[in-house]
């Protein structure tokens, strides 16, 4: 087994896994293959089971730019979004920054849009109020600048790993192609399992980070001897 990561696992925990591994072939009479598999889909339940999935939505936040206070152009509320690790102000409260779908009339006191497609502006809802942003313009809740469309994308990857420990492949998620990978090596001889997981923020979208991957075979180490007992008690009472 192998994971494409700078991964360290104790020596203690990878003798305790062979170890269980080995048992499955004795006690249980399954093959290499098998008993590499049916740990190798144990480890990965355990790494899925600490990986944290995002919320859905961004928070709606304040324009760190305080100037939105004076210039009714600038958008009061929006959200943060990350590009390349660094954290960037997107405003929702209006759609752009300086009034192409919206905009505030002085005259008026209102807020006018023409974000549905029509190209005529239609009066909406005005009066900030720090207290309930959402209501200030109509669908800021929905807004698409919220969505956070690759919640739980580390999840899944491990999840799709440990269901393709079976048969191999390699997975196209939310559009992002080859971004992991199972092989089989099938070999009488030297059987085994390549797992290949290519996203590069992994350990920070893991409970307790590179931590809980490092201990990860360790834990399922202990699960599987927990359910080789089980079986193997099993087996003897059935004679």
């Amino acid at each position: 087994m192998s994971i494409q990561a700078t991964i360290e696992w104790p020596k203690e925990d990878v003798r305790a896994m062979w170890a269980q591994i080995e048992r499955a072939q004795k006690e249980l009479g399954k093959s290499m293959l098998a008993s590499i598999q049916w740990a190798t889909r144990t480890m990965l339940s355990s790494i899925a089971a600490s990986t944290k999935v995002s919320a859905k939505l961004r928070p709606i936040v304040s324009n760190p730019d305080k100037r939105y206070k004076k210039d009714r152009r600038r958008a009061p509320f929006g959200v943060y979004v990350y590009r390349n690790g660094k954290k960037i102000f997107k405003p929702i409260y209006r759609t752009g920054e300086y009034g192409k779908q919206r905009f505030f009339d002085k005259r008026t006191v209102a807020w006018y849009d023409r974000s549905e497609g029509s190209g005529k502006w239609r009066k909406i809802a005005s009066g900030p109020d720090p207290a309930n942003p959402e209501l200030i313009v109509p669908g800021i809740k929905t807004d698409r600048r919220r969505n956070i469309w690759r919640s739980g994308f580390a999840k899944k990857t491990w999840q799709w790993a440990k269901g393709a420990v079976g048969r191999g492949g390699t997975l196209t998620l939310m559009r992002v192609p080859n971004i992991a990978s199972v092989t089989l090596h099938r070999g009488a001889d030297n059987p085994g399992i390549t797992i290949r997981n290519s996203l590069n923020y992994w350990d920070k979208a893991t409970r307790g980070g590179a931590m809980a991957i490092d201990t990860a075979i360790g834990r399922a180490a202990r699960s599987l001897q927990r359910n080789i007992d089980d079986k193997v008690a099993k087996k003897l009472a059935a004679k």
